[in-house]
């Protein structure tokens, strides 16, 4: 247990139990609340173990003074932060073990996986950024040699204390899959990808320790993520989103997967579309390629959604279209 210590903020406490002093290190849970983990009665074997844990902790202090010079530096240079409120879920979810780096974890996909891509790829977005939707997804296929977080998702938002209830499905017999905070726009959606005939019943993702609900189209998106540093004002996170190239392509076709009602949301996919493909037809042209091809190839009906959805383009992004047209 002590080797962990040190590494999560927290301070050396000591109490006194029938005369005898003991050890402890505090620090704060997901829900805010103050914590003890037990090292050792107060004698010369746990003071030698002290002096590992306060290393780590004076590390953990300059690495963090570091990281936050580092954070204020890009975003004066142009960085675009995420709002203090989703920032504040996508920190306990990283603390949670939800958001990690690497295949077969979770991934950060939608608007949030939009901003972070422009970070990564150098830019600041065109088009405003209003939702404070988080969505996340992950597979239900078991990968091996990756653990899952030891608390579900839905139970490290409740940790949280922000108020987050679940969203009621309209059939009462199905579990939900979002979570809402009460009287905020806040919400988290969990996803997983929906192959072969439609289903509405939820499906359960080692990654994310919970139900998920099935979205078509989600297995091409989830293909080779790229770690991402996420931006805050005060934090940032490690998280895995989808690639560039198959996060524009996957939004062509979930416009045109849309009803009429979501007109909007449909033209706001394409926009986010085509911006991320006009800076890969720039900066990162390799990939694009081989994820349009990926994309047609897998059946009539993908392919003609995407068409539809170029000619669509044509007028707000004509060098996109004319580019992927010419593979």
């Amino acid at each position: 247990m002590s080797e962990h210590l040190g590494r999560a903020p927290g301070t050396i406490s000591r109490k006194s139990v029938k005369g005898a002093d003991y050890l402890y290190y505090q620090y704060r849970d997901l829900d805010g609340r103050t914590r003890q983990a037990y090292i050792g009665p107060d004698n010369e074997a746990t003071r030698a173990r002290l002096k590992d844990i306060e290393a780590r902790i004076a590390d953990r202090e300059s690495d963090l003074a570091r990281l936050n010079e580092l954070r204020a530096a890009f975003i004066a240079a142009g960085g675009t932060a995420i709002e203090h409120t989703p920032m504040r879920v996508l920190r306990g979810l990283a603390d949670g073990g939800v958001l990690r780096p690497g295949l077969g974890c979770a991934q950060l996909v939608g608007t949030y996986a939009f901003i972070a891509l422009g970070n990564l790829l150098g830019v600041r977005w065109a088009s405003q950024i209003r939702t404070q939707d988080i969505d996340l997804a992950g597979t239900a296929d078991i990968e091996l040699g990756v653990s899952r977080p030891d608390i579900p998702t839905p139970e490290i938002l409740d940790q949280l204390g922000m108020g987050f209830i679940p969203v009621p499905t309209l059939d009462p017999k199905t579990p939900t899959t979002s979570y809402r905070v009460r009287g905020q726009e806040v919400r988290v959606d969990l996803l997983v990808p929906l192959r072969g005939k439609p289903a509405s019943e939820p499906v359960f993702v080692p990654s994310l320790n919970a139900l998920a609900q099935p979205v078509r189209f989600l297995d091409y998106l989830l293909e080779s993520p790229v770690a991402v540093t996420l931006v805050g004002r005060r934090t940032q996170v490690l998280a895995n989103v989808p690639a560039p190239e198959r996060f524009a392509l996957h939004k062509l076709l979930v416009s045109e997967s849309r009803a009429s009602a979501f007109a909007a949301k449909a033209e706001k996919d394409r926009m986010q579309a085509g911006q991320v493909l006009q800076v890969l037809l720039q900066e990162a042209p390799d990939g694009v390629e081989a994820a349009k091809s990926d994309l047609v190839s897998r059946g009539k009906g993908w392919a003609e959604k995407f068409e539809r959805a170029l000619k669509k383009c044509q007028k707000d992004f004509p060098d996109v279209v004319n580019w992927l047209r010419g593979f």
